[in-house]
């Protein structure tokens, strides 16, 4: 198994060949999470279908004022037959839907603790924040997306940051991402000199 050149990549770079292959792909073939999402138990609903049961206020600050506030999330409380509901922010950028649908996934893959809302000393509630779970979860669904045997040959032939972003249908801030956190970067930025 070829390996990013990063510890902390190469220890996400696993679970993300796991997670391909329950959809049987190989480091070739683009990964759809939303026919991955109902292999690992998430039911997706459309979050504009969630919100006309809301108020007309709150609806409205949900996918209109606050939209930039969130990207998805999954109810920490099984349904019944043991699914998770997945929300998904419509106003978002197809691209990065799929990154926030791929780190949900990755979270229920790797059965992290779902994060709680934790009453304040004024009364007001706050969700905590698991920093090593999350950057866990982003890093194991951006190598999902973006595998390394697939992204590392791509690289070296000296693709640049555009080019890969159309390759494997993903914004060209995920892209750097991958090319940073796997240690790349020297790698990446000689390919560029050299293909001048």
């Amino acid at each position: 198994m070829l390996l990013p050149f990063s510890e902390r990549a190469k220890r996400w770079e696993p679970h993300a060949l796991a997670l391909r292959r329950r959809l049987q792909l190989t480091t070739d073939e683009l990964l759809d999470p939303y026919k991955l999402a109902p292999l690992v138990g998430l039911l997706l609903m459309d979050a504009r279908e969630v919100c006309r049961c809301l108020d007309q206020r709150i609806s409205r600050h949900i996918l209109l004022n606050g939209k930039d506030d969130w990207s998805g999330g999954v109810f920490a409380e099984a349904l019944p037959d043991g699914r998770r509901i997945c929300i998904l922010n419509p106003t978002h950028h197809p691209r990065r839907k799929r990154m926030t649908l791929m780190e949900e996934i990755t979270h229920v893959h790797l059965r992290h603790v779902p994060s709680r809302l934790i009453r304040q000393a004024d009364g007001l509630r706050m969700r905590d924040y698991d920093k090593p779970q999350e950057e866990e979860a982003f890093g194991v669904g951006a190598a999902s997306l973006i595998p390394w045997g697939s992204f590392f040959p791509a690289i070296n032939r000296g693709m640049a940051i555009p080019d890969l972003a159309e390759k494997f249908e993903v914004s060209e801030d995920l892209i750097r991402y991958r090319i940073q956190i796997t240690a790349a970067s020297k790698l990446y930025r000689a390919r560029q000199r050299a293909s001048e």
